[in-house]
């Protein structure tokens, strides 16, 4: 989208006020609204400053135009924001310029005049140290009065130059070791040429007034950062951040003060080096976690070595807090830098960095240039350790993989800001989750093609480092052209809510034709939060920027309880969860266009651990007790953690909504929102005899009564149930197993007399549904008929007395425990278990 110009804004008022002459107030306002976006933005980022203030005048000057037609016509159509305009991405990126209450301008805005160093030096004063002051005697001092020989950057460095003192930064020590070692081997600069100022060859140079810029990656883009050259030292006169021994370079400790500036102080709380270096040179992160069920160890190192003899990653490792009990030599909760991935005599190793000092590890395998010390360096080389990776995997928590963007071909970017849950707009949509559609395109003629693996990451804005419980989840599906869902089935999704700053979804296209569908999710306590989505891929892509405000919205509200909550389809109490009747209503075209269908979304959100599912079927809006494959309309697929979302096409008709968690006992609050093209109903279904009497009586088929149906001559000797009626009711009641697994065939009759010679009804023949058996579902006596009651739900009429009940397998010595759920319309029915002569 190419960006807006003066004349666009220019065109943009005459517009609006072309509008507003005649009259149309809805194109008018929202004209004006444009015309002042496009004014601001140009009056922030333009470089003249005549021009400059002209905007700004401008812009007020078509606000007041606006605010005249919203106080005079107050029925206007809401104005939906444009997530995609220019001046709209630029705005989130400057609401966050401000991270632990200090501004952070981004790299391509003008730099003014940069902070004087009296002001930095009182900031540093201001820095926060370490936790509690745990030393004394703190103090910052320049290097120079303290490291006799201290340079900025004179001789090169090796990663065991780096070496952690007091501070608890593993992560950045490790980091930075692994951009020296991929400097080394690959004649690069990661790291170095963040730092200004430089020389013509890229190398930092002593500032001449002591203050540094440096140029980092922070919350969805290039940030300006200043540092003056002071460090902390304690008592003794020694830095308590990192160093690099008898090099005495200075540059690593300014990387590692401006990162702690933008952590709030030294301090730090911890992290891992994917998120370290995603901050440090914006490459990005992938956490792949050892312990986890869906690790492929083969296929990890496989990608690791490849990638990381390319040059196109650097690695490094994380422990956690129990690693110590499997490796005496290894610290729990700390980061290891990989300076060496390698496959020797069939063997495949990699070659770890421990950056603390004084660490003295147990002898490990080396080569014989590991074993030697650099003359240079106070750091021995048996800071390095040699593992395979079968131990690694055995030992560490977490490989933490930084990938080159430059690897892929092309890239996009998508700012946005998830809403405060609270908010009353037509928007509140966006509350908590986002949606993005990324199409594919031709790239240099040649198409997409099925295969391609896209990446998507997610990246939560970093507003206070000491801020907890924030949680955030990409969902990640193929989509068909028109971006409705295809195969739901497959899905490539982090669906799980993490507090981690970033989610990386590496998504396959299924097909040349699929779009991807993505859902960047949020779960906190916080309003307002700001996040960008970024796409990698090896051809062409671009957002979808015609997705429009639904027409018609509807939403619901409900509770998963200990009544309502069913689990999967797996469950006999499926039929239980929550079910809305769906209606579409036809349009004037379907009059004389068949087969025309309506757009539908659908989104439920529930609590961040429940899984959740909806599965939309044909109905004529009665409740669904078994789920039939042919008769599924749209399903969102895997159970996805917090949130789900379906995206599909429907004919004007009746469905049945159902909502579920994954397991029964899965329980919590859930909202359902409905999206449509078309005008549409949506009315919960009652539950199975609701407003009825009920009773749950449990039973069980063993050796002695598992006597199977008729056919097998012993049916009498089946379990038998005696049904009081005091009063005429309506009548039904279901027969279910305890456990659904392994399927067996059951039925049930109900006879009204104990010689089981007069058959009421029955529930037909023999079946393994998951949810049952059911009566009534037809009829076979004199004197009775059904009621409806509830919509789609049918009951029998019963005159007072006594009826049995008869629960059966099909086949006999089939041992399984059951129960039978009863409804009444009258009060004072009883259902109890029944043997001969006990008659009254």
């Amino acid at each position: 989208m190419a960006p807006k110009t003066f004349q666009d804004a220019e065109a943009t008022y005459a517009r609006a006020a072309k509008y507003e002459l005649e009259r149309n107030w809805n194109q008018a306002f929202r004209l004006y609204i444009q015309a002042v976006e496009t004014y601001l933005h140009l009056s922030r980022t333009g470089t003249d400053p005549n021009l400059r203030e002209k905007c700004k005048a401008s812009a007020g000057k078509a606000l007041e135009r606006a605010e005249k037609i919203k106080s005079a016509k107050r029925e206007l159509a809401p104005v939906s924001t444009a997530h995609f305009s220019e001046h709209q991405q630029f705005y989130v990126l400057k609401k966050s310029s401000l991270i632990n209450g200090t501004r952070y301008p981004l790299w391509s805005e003008p730099t003014g005049q940069a902070p004087h160093v009296a002001a930095l030096k009182e900031s540093s004063r201001q820095f926060r140290l370490l936790p509690g002051e745990q030393l004394t005697a703190l103090h910052w001092q320049r290097p120079s009065d303290s490291i006799p020989g201290a340079h900025i950057a004179s001789v090169s460095l090796q990663p065991t130059d780096i070496i952690q003192n007091k501070v608890s930064d593993c992560s950045v020590c490790a980091s930075i070791a692994v951009c020296i070692e991929h400097n080394y081997r690959k004649n690069a600069k990661l790291l170095v040429s963040s730092l200004f100022p430089q020389n013509d060859q890229g190398t930092p140079v002593v500032s001449k007034n002591g203050i540094y810029e440096l140029k980092l990656h922070i919350n969805g883009g290039y940030r300006r950062i200043f540092v003056d050259d002071h460090l902390p030292f304690d008592e003794a006169g020694t830095l308590i951040g990192l160093s690099t021994g008898r090099k005495k370079q200075l540059w690593p400790s300014l990387i590692e003060k401006a990162y702690m500036t933008l952590m709030g102080g030294y301090d730090f709380p911890g992290s891992n080096s994917g998120v370290d270096l995603h901050v440090l040179i914006g490459w990005i992160p992938e956490h792949i976690e050892i312990k986890s069920a869906t690790f492929e160890r083969e296929n990890t190192w496989a990608r690791t070595w490849s990638a990381f003899q390319d040059g196109h990653c650097v690695v490094s490792l994380g422990t956690d807090d129990k690693s110590y009990e499997q490796c005496s030599h290894l610290m729990p909760s700390h980061n290891y830098a990989v300076t060496d991935v390698r496959e020797t005599n069939g063997e495949r190793w990699m070659s770890l960095l421990d950056s603390r000092i004084g660490c003295d590890p147990q002898p490990q395998p080396q080569s014989e240039s590991e074993t030697s010390t650099d003359p240079d360096s106070a750091t021995p080389k048996s800071r390095l350790i040699n593992l395979s990776w079968d131990d690694i995997c055995g030992m560490f928590e977490g490989v933490y993989l930084s990938w080159n963007p430059s690897i892929f071909k092309h890239s996009i970017t998508f700012h946005g800001i998830w809403r405060q849950k609270n908010t009353s707009t037509e928007d509140d949509s966006q509350s908590s989750n986002h949606y993005l559609l990324l199409r594919r395109h031709a790239d240099d003629k040649t198409p997409p093609v099925a295969g391609d693996e896209i990446w998507i990451l997610l990246t939560r804005h970093l507003v206070n480092t000491h801020r907890t419980s924030e949680y955030i989840a990409l969902n990640v599906q193929n989509k068909d052209e028109d971006g409705t869902s295809r195969d739901p089935g497959k899905i490539a999704t982090k669906g799980t809510y993490s507090n981690d700053a970033h989610v990386l979804v590496r998504a396959r296209a299924e097909q040349a034709s699929d779009a991807l569908g993505i859902l960047a999710c949020y779960d906190g306590p916080f309003e307002d939060v700001c996040f960008t989505v970024t796409a990698y891929s090896p051809r062409a892509i671009s957002w979808d920027t015609t997705l429009r405000p639904p027409a018609y919205t509807s939403k619901v509200d409900g509770i998963l309880t200990s009544k309502n909550a069913g689990g999967n389809c797996t469950n006999p109490t499926y039929m239980v969860n929550p079910q809305y009747h769906l209606r579409i209503h036809a349009d004037k075209q379907d009059a004389q266009r068949a087969g025309t269908q309506a757009g539908v979304v659908l989104v439920a959100k529930g609590p961040r651990d429940m899984p959740l599912n909806i599965t939309v079927v044909w109905s004529s809006g009665e409740r669904t007790v078994e789920l039939s494959q042919k008769e599924i309309v749209a399903n969102s697929g895997a159970y996805t953690y917090g949130h789900v979302r379906i995206a599909t096409r429907l004919l004007a008709g009746n469905y049945t909504v159902i909502l579920s968690a994954f397991d029964p006992s899965q329980l919590g609050a859930y909202t359902l929102r409905i999206e449509s093209e078309r005008r549409f109903d949506l009315k919960a279904i009652p539950q199975e005899g609701a407003g009825m009497y009920n009773r749950v009586v449990k039973g069980e088929w063993n050796a002695a009564n598992a006597a199977g149906g008729p056919s097998y001559g012993r049916y009498r000797s089946n379990p038998v149930y005696e049904i009081v009626v005091p009063t005429a009711t309506t009548f039904g009641t279901r027969l279910q197993l305890l456990k659904a697994s392994p399927p067996i065939s059951i039925g049930l009759s109900l006879f009204s007399s104990s010689a089981l010679d007069q058959c009421v009804a029955s529930s037909g023949p023999y079946s393994d549904a998951i949810s049952g058996a059911a009566i009534p579902l037809r009829s076979s006596a004199a004197g009775t008929d059904h009621l409806t009651l509830a919509a789609g739900t049918h009951y029998l009429t019963l005159a007072a007395g006594r009826y049995y009940l008869v629960p059966s397998t099909y086949a006999p010595d089939m041992h399984a425990q059951f129960r039978l759920i009863s409804y009444s319309s009258v009060a004072g029915v009883s259902v109890a278990p029944y043997t001969a002569g006990n008659d009254s």
